[in-house]
């Protein structure tokens, strides 16, 4: 999905929500939003996805800040929480098989996108609890469901790659990855971000979550991108992106990339999201926020 003009007071709201949350010198803020002006002034024929400017301005938010790893307490906070509610799942799943259990995790993993500080509308104030009570809400919601279709892909998928999306969230995708790997014991292949850019898991975030517990192998997707990067991307996910026999995709970033090159990609692409803007979910033909799992 290519951005649209009303993407720009989102993209302003995002990054001065996260300028704000930082307690930065009014020097420091003002120099930040007025690059970030620039740029988008300059850029504002908005031909690339949405991500691709979000990550711009969130690099610019870095270089002038100087800090490395932005939000660091908030996103170790959703990994522990990530963690915590992994174990409760787990124990609720035991007596759980086939689709049922398949379906089930799916939706926690959805409901799972929400785990995010960053949230569009909500701003960098929302609270980690406040998170965590409206996921039991969203668990049982699915509006846009083409689990049956993906349970049978995926059933006879070998080698799988699985792009991941927010701190936290990456915790219940371990649940899916497991279950992925029971159907018939394909190659599960996950793919993090390389460097911090607002709640996108890292490598870091991967090793504290223990991913390559039960992932085939942990990979890098690319440097500090909000979502994937196509003109970013590492050559390792490059080659995974080629070999997979089906593709899992979380979180509206990358749903904007994967649905902007689909045609370059041979493999079914699976996009597991909770919506998070008007653009998406009109997409789907729904008039609000909705849970999607769709094969695109």
């Amino acid at each position: 999905m290519i951005a649209k003009l009303g993407c720009v007071p989102c993209i302003l709201d995002d990054i001065y929500g996260a300028v704000e949350s930082l307690g930065l010198d009014d020097d420091i803020k003002k120099k930040i939003m007025k690059e970030c002006l620039e740029f988008l002034s300059e850029n504002i024929e908005l031909n690339k996805e949405p991500s691709f400017y979000i990550t711009a301005v969130h690099r610019i938010l870095k270089r002038i800040s100087g800090i490395e790893v932005p939000f660091a307490k908030r996103r170790d906070l959703c990994n522990v929480m990530g963690i915590e509610l992994e174990s409760k799942l787990d124990q609720k799943l035991a007596n759980l098989s086939g689709f049922e259990k398949f379906s089930t995790i799916v939706k926690w993993c959805i409901a799972g996108n929400a785990l995010d500080f960053r949230t569009v509308g909500t701003g960098y104030d929302f609270s980690i609890e406040e998170i965590e009570n409206s996921l039991y809400k969203l668990a049982d919601k699915l509006e846009v469901n083409h689990l049956y279709d993906i349970y049978e892909k995926a059933g006879s998928a070998k080698r799988i790659l699985f792009v991941h999306d927010n701190v936290g969230e990456i915790a219940i995708d371990k649940l899916l990855i497991k279950n992925l790997r029971e159907l018939n014991g394909s190659k599960v292949i996950s793919a993090v971000r390389g460097g911090a850019i607002t709640s996108d898991a890292t490598i870091d975030d991967a090793e504290k979550v223990q991913l390559s517990d039960v992932a085939s192998s942990v990979i890098l997707a690319g440097p500090d991108t909000l979502g994937i990067s196509f003109d970013e991307m590492s050559s390792d996910f490059r080659n995974e992106l080629n070999n997979a026999d089906i593709i899992f995709t979380k979180g509206q970033a990358n749903y904007y990339v994967f649905s902007e090159h689909k045609d370059e990609i041979k493999s079914p692409i699976v996009c597991l999201l909770r919506t998070k803007c008007e653009f998406v979910y009109s997409i789907f033909g729904f008039s609000d926020n909705i849970n999607v799992a769709v094969i695109i």
